[in-house]
């Protein structure tokens, strides 16, 4: 989403994003400033985050637009010792404690009664300096709700896929050799703790045995792919990662998306990820998680079926409902297309992210006269 609202944003501003990447680099592309520092081993990461310190305190910025809670650190501090102080907007698309106390704790093994004091002392200092900041991008109602608390503007951008990105797409010959049905599963990072690869897994296996020709295919970084070293010979397409542009062709030959989040932590009930609104541009019916933040949008718009999403054997059978109710999905579909045109589209989002800069200029400018 970043990327995106970058973009946007360089559409009236001078943008430059920093990021990390493979290699140290500076390239201008889509109009932007792209800076990026080579990634370090867990073990150095502090040296990556010294190097963009070093980097913020080289240039001059009016508005840093942090994307992570690292970031976001690294803006309050630095800005400190700025003769001019620019302005910190904290795009806040997580719910920051429960995600990150959550993976410290699988990673680290900790025991419940830990991990819940971990999430605490994470809450708190996210808190603290959010204090510090100036203003929040926010992606649903309960991170709105947990930041409007702090007195600063918060606009809810949500995380919308562009019509134009779909439906200007450029056409490219994928899984052209598979002649059935295909079931589409995308996220950066697809595993069996937070998105139920191995469910997934699981739904496919059940589908054989019941007759259902099906081709999986999996858009995106398979984690622990090595843990399933037959997926290919089962019916599985691993894609890898796959370029923005390139993924509307491959939504054009899928006939469901799959968003299977698993409750591991609050962050999950709340979530409603970038594939969901995806697919709903694309016109796929959805075959979602039945947690909060998706029941919102599916029940609402009916787009699609809504399952546990620890229960393989229902989201087989939610696969073989649409697969064999044609009208069913073809509905399903239109009517999340339909909803897309209505509501939940970038190009609708976009006016918000501009409204919460023309009101944070005017902060900027007195606080430039006063000093």
């Amino acid at each position: 989403m970043f990327y995106r609202e970058a973009t946007s944003l360089s559409t009236r501003y001078t943008v430059e994003v920093v990021v990390a990447g493979q290699l140290k680099q500076e390239i201008f592309k889509d109009g932007i400033r792209v800076t990026t520092y080579r990634k370090r081993s867990k073990a150095r990461h502090i040296a990556l985050l010294l190097e963009m310190c070093l980097h913020l305190r080289s240039v001059r910025y009016d508005v840093v637009h942090c994307f992570d809670f690292e970031s976001m650190i690294v803006a309050v501090l630095v800005s400190r010792f700025l003769p001019q102080r620019p302005l910190i907007v904290y795009d806040a698309h997580e719910h920051f404690p429960s995600l990150m106390g959550s993976i410290v704790a699988e990673y680290f093994r900790l025991p419940k009664a830990l991990s819940s004091t971990l999430e605490r002392v994470l809450d708190v200092l996210e808190r603290f300096f959010a204090n510090s900041c100036d203003a929040f991008v926010v992606v649903n109602d309960s991170l709105r709700e947990r930041f409007s608390a702090l007195g600063m503007p918060v606009v809810t951008v949500r995380n919308f896929a562009s019509l134009s990105w779909y439906d200007e797409a450029p056409v490219y010959n994928f899984l052209d050799d598979v002649l059935d049905p295909i079931i589409i599963y995308m996220g950066a990072n697809l595993d069996a703790k937070s998105r139920g690869l191995d469910k997934t897994i699981q739904a496919k296996m059940i589908l054989d045995k019941r007759g259902f020709k099906t081709c999986f295919v999996l858009v995106g970084n398979v984690k622990g792919a090595s843990l399933y070293p037959r997926l290919a010979d089962t019916g599985f397409r691993l894609t890898g990662w796959v370029g923005y542009p390139t993924l509307p062709s491959l939504l054009r030959r899928a006939k469901v998306g799959l968003a299977l989040l698993q409750p591991i932590c609050f962050n999950s009930l709340i979530g409603q990820p970038n594939k969901l609104f995806a697919y709903m541009v694309a016109g796929l019916p959805v075959v979602a998680s039945n947690l909060p933040g998706m029941r919102e949008i599916v029940s609402k718009e009916n787009c699609g079926m809504l399952v546990n999403p620890d229960d393989a054997e229902e989201t087989a059978e939610a696969i073989a409902t649409l697969l064999r109710e044609e009208k069913m999905r073809l509905l399903m579909g239109k009517k999340g297309r339909l909803a897309a045109e209505r509501e939940y589209n970038w190009e609708m989002e976009v006016g918000k992210l501009f409204d919460l800069y023309d009101r944070i200029r005017h902060t900027r400018m007195s606080r430039v006269s006063s000093q």
